[in-house]
């Protein structure tokens, strides 16, 4: 819990600021049963205006101060409260960009989703209740015990009473919700994960007529987060009524007993009026303390789960080279990987060399592990065995930006960012000017937009497959890069269109290594060396016609294509 208390420090000198508001506000709330306590038993008993009239000014002064100070607690405490969960929110983002795919894993996207909006904003409502509610309500309970035993009467035992009451309905109601706070939590990750799915996967959902089905799967969710939250707050809403009778049964108390001891003589009528307030106000700091324990829980566990995302360990961390030498090197030496909980590996003993001036390429069937190499190379993970060397070193000596620096990676999903054309290109070069920008696109075969300006939506929805893989590329290729990797982003191209692209990529080579996986002979079989792949190791390794004559799988390859290509002619 460390870490979440460190984004506090920096508001320390507002927190004593508020401390000192909350102290003003008590003693004026302390003060004015005090003086109409005086008001009746010496202004009005003795007929006396002048002084009911200067402790009216004195009461008056007491309500303006404690109305400011109020004021001033008010935005003071939202300040801190929003402040806070703006940098714990920053701390937590820069935190998951960190993570690499075996954090993301462990912590699913939907959870982080959650995190890092609910349960921060559940965390920032308690921030705010704490100086709110809780540093005021002890301040004004402890304050008006001490001023209700002042007045010397005997009827303190009426207080002692109504807070076991009040406590034995707190604690009920606190068993009653406790164990549900961490459930309705789970069930909010649920429903940001089959809403996130099903947006996402709107095409198929109509292509497939499965609207009904999805919509009654999110149904049963959306119900089980209905029926949790209703019976919780059935209960703590049980709380206002309950506690509502409890105060005014003690009233009734108080006046009832009260009398006697007035007409005993014991006690004046004034103090009376006063003891009652001053029970009032120790019931009611009662009431806001169990409010606050009782939600309290659900918020503990929202801290947890936003300190498990803090806590978790990074597996991908810095090296300490930090320069690379110009046109490096990079090679697999052994490499194995077995992705978390699998049982087999992915990869076994990868052995190749990414050198300047040459085209690789990778082939192989579905789940052979082809992506999984190009995940390796920039460190989105890490082998399990084995080494990757650049330069002869291990990369995770490197730092982690130094050796990213030198990669161009295009994924397979064609990624955009909402915005425009050239806040997308920016992305590979932050400080590439226009005409690189339009270079870069007419390399990628980019026709298809009017100007740079033109609108990116969320998703680049307003853009086909193709056009998504070509912007793509030309966000890929416009920075400088030691090391390209191009992940089957060909795919939605036709053949006309790849061929002209790939002809503009070969200028990349000169000083910088090439490695392209795709399932399509004709995009990569003019590369230097040709990988094929199958069951996670590397099983002939040549060029085009080298493999065409030695090697059956890629043979089979090639012949299933040339059969495709001819049979749709």
């Amino acid at each position: 819990m460390k870490k979440l208390i460190k984004p506090l420090k920096s508001k320390i000198p507002q927190m004593v600021l508020i401390i000192v508001l909350l102290i003003v506000q008590a003693y004026t709330n302390l003060t004015l049963p005090s003086y109409t306590a005086d008001i009746v038993n010496i202004g009005i008993q003795n007929t006396d205006i002048d002084f009911i009239t200067n402790t009216g000014i004195k009461m008056i002064m007491m309500v303006v101060i404690s109305v400011i100070a109020t004021l001033f607690l008010s935005y003071f405490s939202s300040r801190v409260s929003s402040g806070y969960a703006k940098d714990l929110r920053k701390i937590v983002y820069r935190k998951v960009l960190k993570f690499s795919n075996h954090e993301l894993n462990e912590i699913s996207r939907s959870s982080l989703i959650t995190r890092t909006t609910n349960d921060i904003n559940q965390i920032q409502s308690i921030i705010g209740l704490i100086f709110t509610t809780m540093l005021f309500a002890p301040i004004l309970g402890v304050g008006s015990i001490i001023r209700a035993f002042e007045l010397g009467t005997d009827l303190s035992w009426i207080i002692l009473v109504t807070f076991i009451i009040v406590a034995g309905i707190l604690i009920v109601i606190l068993v009653r919700t406790l164990p549900y706070f961490k459930i309705t939590q789970e069930i909010l990750d649920k429903m940001n994960r089959s809403a996130r799915e099903t947006l996402i996967g709107i095409p198929v959902i109509k292509a497939f007529v499965r609207q009904d089905t999805e919509k009654n799967k999110f149904n049963v969710i959306n119900k089980e987060f209905q029926d949790v939250n209703l019976y919780v707050f059935r209960n703590i809403f049980l709380i206002i009524p309950l506690m509502t009778l409890v105060l005014n049964l003690m009233i009734v108390c108080i006046l009832y007993f009260g009398a006697y001891d007035a007409l005993n003589s014991t006690i004046l009528t004034g103090d009376i009026i006063a003891f009652i307030q001053y029970s009032t106000q120790i019931v009611t700091s009662f009431i806001l303390m169990g409010g606050f324990i009782i939600i309290l829980p659900r918020i503990l566990v929202s801290g947890r789960r936003v300190a498990e995302v803090l806590n978790t360990e990074i597996t991908i961390t810095d090296g300490e080279i930090e320069s690379i030498t110009d046109s490096p090197t990079l090679e697999f030496k052994d490499v194995c990987y077995q992705y978390p909980g699998s049982e087999k590996e992915t990869l076994k003993d990868i052995n190749f060399t990414l050198t300047p001036g040459k085209t690789t390429a990778i082939i192989g069937g579905t789940g052979s592990g082809k992506s999984t190499i190009l995940n390796l190379i920039p460190r989105l993970q890490d082998p399990t065995s084995g080494e990757i060397l650049l330069n002869d070193k291990n990369i995770k000596n490197y730092k982690l930006k130094a050796l990213r620096d030198l990669i161009s990676f295009t994924p397979q999903k064609a990624i955009l960012f909402q915005g425009t054309v050239k806040s997308n290109m920016l992305v590979g070069k932050n400080d590439a000017t226009d005409d690189e920008i339009r270079n870069a696109l007419d390399s990628s075969q980019v026709d298809f937009i009017e100007s740079l300006d033109d609108e990116v939506t969320q998703g680049a929805s307003n853009f086909s497959g193709g056009q998504k893989q070509r912007l793509s590329i030309a966000r890929a290729i416009i920075g400088k890069h030691s090391f390209y990797l191009f992940d089957d982003c060909f795919s939605a191209l036709d053949m006309n269109t790849e061929s002209k692209v790939k002809d503009n990529l070969s200028n990349l080579k000169d000083d910088a290594s090439i490695l392209i996986i795709s399932q399509r002979i004709s995009t990569i079989k003019d590369a230097d060396e040709i990988l094929v792949m199958d069951n996670g190791k590397i099983i002939d390794r040549g060029t085009h016609d080298e493999l065409y004559s030695s090697c059956s799988i890629y043979h089979e390859i090639v012949k299933s294509q040339i059969d495709s290509m001819e049979a749709g002619i």
